[in-house]
């Protein structure tokens, strides 16, 4: 497994493994997905937390716009958290409480076909005012037949957690499904480190704005998993780098030494840094989340866990930045957007200030 990234006078030059082997590299490419595992609801697999990242953070490279985390609507209340397409409710499918009230009338005139951020949020208030419990999507309507036919491969997933959509309505829950920010990338997959590049979802190339389009980071992946290559091969002309693209936020140190336990630190980014936050909210989270390096003979788990606690104080951090609400950041007490603030956000480690302070005039790439 990869710890860290090797750097030589500012220029990253192969990576460290958990074993402490150094392998050289002329350049390095983060591939390595997002970090769903921030939250406790994540659509993405065990291995999503954001250890690509965090490694770069923390050799100095600039992010860009963590604040924007896509929450999917509906997820199926089970572990792993399996989608249920948003084109169930769009063929006649009904969000209800617990109590049977159809509720995402009361919160959108399109009420279950709202926008993929306003249903999400909607389920997530309902479900606070019944203390937790998932809510439940109705199909019923719908029938056995029709589901069957129409959604193969969602009701055999349904089927296989033993419940009969066709005839009672199943427990549904948002969980993070993409992030839109990562590592910022210019449209060559190169980074402000020179030899890094990044490409999918760890990158942030900016073509997903605040809130990604449904399929966008397929074509994303096609398109620049070749732009990349043709940049390492050095068959695209060389450019500069802005190192301060826009004015980067600094992650703030915490006091505190001892991290987090997964599972609180999931439950803390939920609460506070989720579908809806707000200043106090986050700065409680700020005061708690120390971004500080992987410990000395970590095993891959606590290498993981390092690495969430680094990009989980990213985001906070970028949350707070910005006092507004657009696209997948909703803060309660900045609900309105704030055209001054259309611009993408950067965020930087404390530790990498030196590290940027040497590339702030123009980085050759």
């Amino acid at each position: 497994m990869a710890v860290d990234l090797q750097l030589t006078q500012g220029r990253v030059c192969g990576l460290r493994l958990l074993d402490g082997t150094v392998l050289p590299a002329d350049a390095v490419v983060l591939a390595t997905g997002g970090a769903g595992q921030l939250y406790p609801f994540t659509t993405n697999p065990a291995v999503a937390t954001g250890d690509g990242l965090a490694m770069a953070l923390r050799a100095g490279a600039v992010a860009s716009d963590l604040e924007f985390y896509q929450f999917h609507p509906t997820a199926l209340a089970v572990p792993g958290s399996p989608l249920v397409s948003e084109a169930v409710r769009g063929e006649g499918a009904v969000l209800r409480s617990v109590d049977g009230h159809r509720f995402m009338t009361d919160v959108h005139p399109d009420a279950e076909l709202a926008p993929r951020d306003v249903v999400a949020r909607g389920i997530a208030a309902q479900m606070a005012r019944q203390g937790g419990l998932p809510v439940l999507l109705d199909a019923t309507a719908l029938g056995t037949a029709f589901l069957a036919r129409r959604f193969p491969t969602i009701d055999a997933m349904v089927r296989s957690h033993g419940l009969d959509w066709g005839t009672e309505p199943v427990p549904v829950s948002p969980a993070a499904h993409y992030f839109m920010g990562g590592v910022r990338t210019d449209l060559w997959g190169r980074t402000s480190l020179p030899g890094l590049y990044a490409v999918g979802e760890v990158a942030c190339t900016g073509v997903h704005g605040a809130n990604r389009l449904a399929s966008n980071s397929l074509l994303e992946g096609a398109v620049f998993g070749r732009r990349v290559v043709e940049a390492v091969l050095g068959a695209v002309p060389q450019e500069t780098f802005d190192a301060e693209w826009a004015a980067p936020v600094e992650v703030p140190s915490v006091a505190t030494t001892e991290p987090l336990e997964r599972a609180d630190l999931q439950q803390l980014l939920w609460e506070t840094a989720g579908l809806s936050r707000d200043a106090a909210g986050l700065e409680r989270a700020s005061a708690l989340i120390g971004a500080g390096a992987v410990p000395p003979g970590a095993d891959v788990k606590a290498v993981e866990d390092a690495n969430l606690h680094v990009v989980g104080a990213a985001v906070v951090a970028s949350a707070l930045a910005r006092r507004e609400s657009r696209g997948g950041h909703h803060r309660t007490d900045a609900p309105g957007t704030d055209p001054t603030q259309a611009r993408h956000s950067a965020v930087v480690l404390p530790a990498a200030r030196l590290l940027l302070a040497g590339a702030r005039e123009s980085v050759p790439c």
